[in-house]
């Protein structure tokens, strides 16, 4: 049974010769003369490959050259250059016999070996039948159904096209030792392409092999928790918030997964929460627009931004700081929305004194920057009409003209967070205070 995390392959050995290569390796060192201090020396080896076919993979052609390199260095390295030289054709054959036999999987067509001070050794290998001539590559994991397209897209894209460039036209002999390489290479492939994520490689050598590919996160920093926050300028937070449980239900694909692979893909969480939120039955119902924001941590937190298409409500507290400054207020609004255009109702409570002020009027958006309304007070003798420029998402200006009391009142209003807003009024009347404006 295999260990979690290990291929089913071990990892390569480099080839060892047999018995009688080295016997044949050690013959020729004894019967070598001693050399004398002051001939050339071979100093080092210059190998060239080359292999029938083409197309040998990188990491089996370096360890092919590895080989090929040790036996050159155990004949070659150290020894008497005008001592070798008579021997050459008797080298080669040896040379020709040893590497014959510790590659296995293929068969030396031809060896030359040029003494010298670097010597330089010309090895033709052939690939010995039969050879890989299909490979089956099966990416499995076990991340969630929604996100696992996140993980198999990229396996498809670049995992599998490498997996059949490494294992096409090797002979099926070689991958007793060639395999363990493949697989580590797979590995870093796997891992380069799927940030947090590792490769378990399991080969069923043959002519038509099938590599099954399981892909597993690796790192600690996983997404452990996840925290909904709301974010509305339409609807009432408290109201929001009863949906919580619901909303962090939906976010479940993303529970496991790595931090570093989350956040590369974030975009793509976003979207697929976005398309989970808009089947969210009360989204459907009240026509709410809704967009996810995701911070990606091991602990992570989604801030739902919902806007309502037909109703505009708010719950806001008022406290005003100053003076000629009026009561504290509660305030309720409910809108309804038909285009640019919100017919509304208000409830303000003055808990002070008990006291309340009920009005309704509209409001028109006149484009993203620029609303006009009216408030008409159904309780006391009371019209106003006002005007709001937004400078930006956070600060606004509005100017208000009280009908019946002939007077005017100004105010900049800055957005601190979706919750509190500061605000500074100031009246014709030459009175000035300062307004704190929490959403709730």
């Amino acid at each position: 049974m295999d260990q979690p995390g290990s291929p089913i392959l071990a990892r390569a050995r480099r080839p060892r010769p047999p018995a009688a290569a080295r016997a044949l390796i050690l013959t020729l060192l004894l019967a070598a003369p001693v050399a004398a201090a002051s001939g050339v020396m071979v100093q080092t080896i210059d190998v060239r490959l080359a292999v029938d076919g083409g197309g040998t993979p990188q990491v089996v052609r370096a360890r092919l050259l590895e080989t090929v390199g040790t036996v050159a260095q155990r004949l070659l390295l150290g020894r008497p250059v005008d001592q070798l030289r008579p021997t050459q054709a008797q080298l080669q054959s040896t040379f020709l016999t040893v590497v014959d036999r510790v590659i296995s999987g293929y068969s030396v067509v031809d060896a030359r070996i040029e003494v010298g001070a670097t010597a330089v050794v010309t090895l033709r290998l052939r690939p010995d039948p039969p050879v890989i001539h299909t490979v089956e590559v099966v990416p499995r994991t076990a991340v969630h159904p929604a996100v696992a397209p996140l993980v198999l897209g990229p396996a498809e894209q670049i995992l599998i096209p490498a997996v059949r460039a490494l294992f096409l036209g090797l002979p099926v002999e070689a991958l007793d030792w060639a395999a363990p390489l493949i697989v580590d290479e797979v590995r870093r492939t796997a891992e380069d392409a799927l940030p947090g994520f590792t490769a378990v490689v399991r080969v069923r050598p043959a002519a038509y092999s099938r590599v099954e590919i399981e892909l597993l996160t690796r790192e600690g920093r996983v997404v452990r928790d996840i925290g909904v926050r709301f974010r509305s300028g339409s609807i009432p937070t408290l109201l929001l918030e009863q949906h919580a449980p619901a909303v962090l239900s939906l976010t479940e694909p993303i529970r496991g997964l790595p931090v570093v692979f989350a956040e590369r893909h974030r975009a793509a969480l976003e979207r697929l929460l976005e398309e989970r939120l808009r089947a969210y039955p009360p989204v459907a119902q009240y026509h709410i627009v809704v967009r996810p924001v995701l911070h990606v941590a091991e602990t992570t937190y989604l801030t739902v931004v919902a806007d309502s298409l037909l109703y505009l409500g708010r719950v806001e507290a008022e406290v005003n700081l100053g003076r000629p400054a009026p009561a504290p207020e509660l305030r309720f609004h409910l809108g309804r929305l038909i285009g640019s255009l919100e017919i509304f109702g208000e409830v303000a409570l003055v808990p002070n004194t008990l006291s309340g002020r009920y009005d309704v009027g509209f409001r028109y958006r006149v484009n993203e920057t620029l609303d006009v309304g009216t408030n008409i007070t159904l309780n006391a003798v009371g019209t106003t009409g006002w005007v709001i420029y937004r400078l930006n998402p956070d600060l606004s200006l509005r100017a208000a003209y009280e009908i019946h009391q002939r007077r005017f009142e100004g105010s900049v209003r800055h957005r601190f967070s979706a919750f509190l807003s500061g605000e500074l009024v100031g009246t014709s009347g030459g009175e000035y205070w300062i307004r704190l404006i929490s959403n709730l």
